[in-house]
């Protein structure tokens, strides 16, 4: 038996496997991109973006209340960053969410949508 650490060859993937099921893999959305909207009385939660998604290949979401960041669980258990951390003003309303409506926008009125339940890290 040799000191010496055995050589392997090919690239980490391929004696890893591929490390991006499950991890975060960067943003759906820039913040300039989408609005927040939370009604404070009906608990309702909305994300009005104007840019195209492809609304099948999400799962859900995932709002962390320490880091006040929201994570898209897509069904093949990759995950991207929402793309802004949600503000003072909204987090004890949005925090209190069930689901999350995530609603496309073009010149004001809704022209595709999904509704997504989210989850809250303790």
């Amino acid at each position: 038996m040799s000191d010496e650490p055995s050589k392997t060859t090919g690239g980490i993937r391929d004696n890893w496997g591929d490390s991006s099921q499950g991890k975060t893999l960067g943003a759906l959305f820039t913040p300039e991109e989408l609005d927040i909207y939370v009604n404070k009385m009906t608990l309702e939660a909305y994300i009005f973006h104007g840019k195209a998604v492809d609304y099948d290949m999400l799962e859900r979401l995932e709002y962390n209340p320490k880091k006040h960041t929201v994570e898209v669980v897509k069904k093949d258990g990759t995950r991207l960053d929402l793309g802004v951390k949600i503000q003072w003003l909204v987090r004890p309303y949005f925090s209190k969410a069930e689901e999350i409506n995530v609603v496309q926008t073009k010149d004001g009125k809704s022209i595709n949508g999904v509704v997504l339940p989210i989850s809250h890290k303790a």
